[in-house]
């Protein structure tokens, strides 16, 4: 009998998959968009590497709530992962804002170099925190939409600035950059245009067509202020279910899978410019003399207490300018 019940046991486990595992993923990615499109073609990778043992369930367009109601379920375990935004990582560690410090980083060259080597450290302050950093790219910049044009920092301290409800770091940067900030959330951020509650917003192009502010902020300054991050994040505790020997390779296949999503959304951001140009946008270029006031504005605040140092890390921050220093130096190109 005792044998009996050992080979259907053997029989039952090599026929069963020995082990099965659905992760469930939040993300306020809408569905069918290029972050969503990703999020599926890397389930499907994530399956067939794993002969169909770990499955990913993705509840895409804010289902789960915005970044700050995803990051608390995925701490507490009703979520296992999530795509967050350089706003979702800052609720995890204001250290993981360094990149997108205003003006500290200012073209997609230095954003990649930097991200490139800044990945073993950010994966170690997420450590630190409970979460695993699986793979990132960049999601965009954020430019200044306005209703009267801004060359200037003084030009922007006239108007009143409506930026994201709850984002502590940027928010304290800015006001001590001297501007009127508004709280508003992404609901909000037309009818405070509407009204005259709020001038001006921090957004990205594809965000300003998306939300159709564009008609009444009809004034872009082309100088991006900051980079946006796009992040895939697993609690450390879902992340040590998977089996150690498909971690890596998820890993990469997620990253692999995100600089492809990369490309498209960046022709869906320039048709959305393109969108918005066409219906009325305009584009305000800045001269060297309006780039070296923002410089200036931003470098004197680096230099005073209350932000590097205290939000953010001096060690980090210090790491992030040796890396675009670096870059500039060996593509002879002189920022500072």
């Amino acid at each position: 009998m005792r044998n009996k019940m050992l080979i259907f046991l053997i029989i039952l486990f090599s026929t069963s998959g020995v082990y099965s595992l659905t992760l469930k993923v939040g993300s306020l990615a809408p569905r069918n968009s290029p972050w969503d499109k990703t999020l599926h073609e890397i389930a499907e990778e994530w399956k067939d590497i794993s002969n169909g043992r770990i499955k990913l369930k993705i509840y895409p367009g804010g289902i789960t709530g915005n970044e700050e109601d995803t990051l608390r379920k995925l701490r507490v375990g009703a979520l296992d992962g999530m795509v967050a935004s350089t706003m979702g990582l800052n609720k995890i560690s204001s250290d993981l804002f360094a990149i997108s410090l205003p003006l500290v980083i200012r073209n997609e060259g230095e954003l990649k170099y930097v991200m490139d080597k800044t990945y073993p450290t950010y994966s170690a302050i997420m450590k630190d925190k409970g979460f695993v950093l699986v793979g990132w790219t960049n999601a965009g910049w954020l430019n200044i939409f306005s209703r009267d044009p801004v060359y200037y920092p003084a030009d922007l301290e006239h108007q009143k600035l409506g930026f994201t409800t709850g984002e502590i770091v940027l928010t304290k940067i800015l006001k001590n950059m001297g501007f009127h900030i508004v709280p508003a959330d992404t609901i909000d951020w037309l009818a405070g245009l509407q009204s005259g509650r709020t001038d001006a917003l921090l957004i990205s192009s594809l965000i300003a067509a998306a939300y159709q502010v564009f008609p009444i902020a009809d004034n872009m300054l082309d100088f991006p202020i900051s980079p946006l991050l796009g992040a895939i994040v697993f609690s450390e505790r879902s992340w040590r279910k998977i089996p150690r020997e498909y971690r890596q390779s998820f890993i990469d296949i997620t990253n692999k899978k995100i600089v492809s999503m990369d490309k498209a959304s960046r022709e869906l951001n320039d048709k959305a410019l393109k969108v918005m140009l066409d219906n009325g946008l305009t584009v305000n270029s800045v001269d060297e003399e309006q780039k070296d006031a923002w410089l200036k504005v931003v470098n004197t605040l680096y230099y005073q207490q209350g932000i590097i140092g205290s939000l953010v890390s001096r060690n980090i921050y210090n790491e992030i300018i040796s890396y675009t220093d670096e870059y500039r130096a060996n593509s002879g190109i002189d920022e500072n």
